[in-house]
């Protein structure tokens, strides 16, 4: 019990420290502060690379490459639609000798 609530107040405050927390750990953020009755989430957090799942260490699909990609580089904010593009960057990337 006393290791929860110790989980949950550091939890708590690194969720309040932190000026775009939603960016990067919205699922975690409506755990903590649950979406009142009727209150939809945010689609706009959903959709963001940096807040799917972190894919299978072995996964190579294109949404694993981006979803890796964008958590590298969080200060970008990319969304699911930019799978497609992370994935041309990449593949140039690795194509460049």
């Amino acid at each position: 019990m006393e290791n929860n609530v110790r989980k949950t107040t550091t939890t708590r405050s690194i969720l309040r420290a932190e000026p775009y927390i939603l960016a990067h750990r919205y699922w975690e953020y409506l755990a903590e502060n649950p979406r009142r009755k009727g209150e939809r989430w945010n689609s706009y957090y959903a959709n963001l690379l940096i807040n799917q799942p972190d894919p299978h260490e072995d996964s190579t699909t294109d949404r694993a490459r981006a979803i890796r990609y964008a958590k590298e580089h969080c200060e970008c904010f990319y969304e699911i639609r930019d799978v497609k593009r992370i994935v041309e960057w990449l593949e140039k990337v690795s194509a460049t000798p």
